[in-house]
């Protein structure tokens, strides 16, 4: 039974395809927000109708992503997901005691970048963890 699956599989190349569509939706999505905040009507608006596009894509993307994985797969997605849930839970309650002494709020784009750097730090986590823990079964 190989370990790594076949890189020309078709279902290899359709994930890989989705989950760099999902990166670049989100890129999109952060830059098109932060020019908005630079430009006045119309332009603004429009900025903030292509962020919520690609912010619509991006979930779009990633539901259709979760329904092609396999159970190991869905493994690591699983604790990157709770890696991501238990950071920015924690990085939202330190912004909240830290507002509490006067400290600016951090804009919600910074949030969500914030939340997409955890989940990818999550993912070299798991898989890294998995890993280890297979070498030494």
């Amino acid at each position: 039974m190989p370990t790594r699956p076949d890189p020309v599989d078709p279902l290899v190349i359709r994930k890989q395809r989705l989950l760099r569509i999902f990166y670049l939706a989100f890129v999109g999505c952060a830059i098109s927000f932060v020019a908005a905040q630079y430009f006045r009507s119309p332009w603004r608006y429009g900025l903030l109708f292509v962020s919520l596009a690609l912010t619509v894509l991006a979930v779009w993307i990633l539901v259709r992503f979760l329904r092609v994985i396999d159970e190991f797969e869905a493994l690591y997605l699983y604790d990157a997901l709770r890696f991501a849930f238990v950071g920015i839970l924690s990085l939202l309650t330190i912004e909240a005691f830290l507002e509490t002494f006067g400290l600016p709020r951090v804009p919600a784009y910074g949030n969500a970048v914030c939340a997409v750097i955890l989940y990818s730090l999550g993912l070299v986590y798991s898989s890294w963890q998995h890993h280890w823990r297979r070498g030494y079964e």
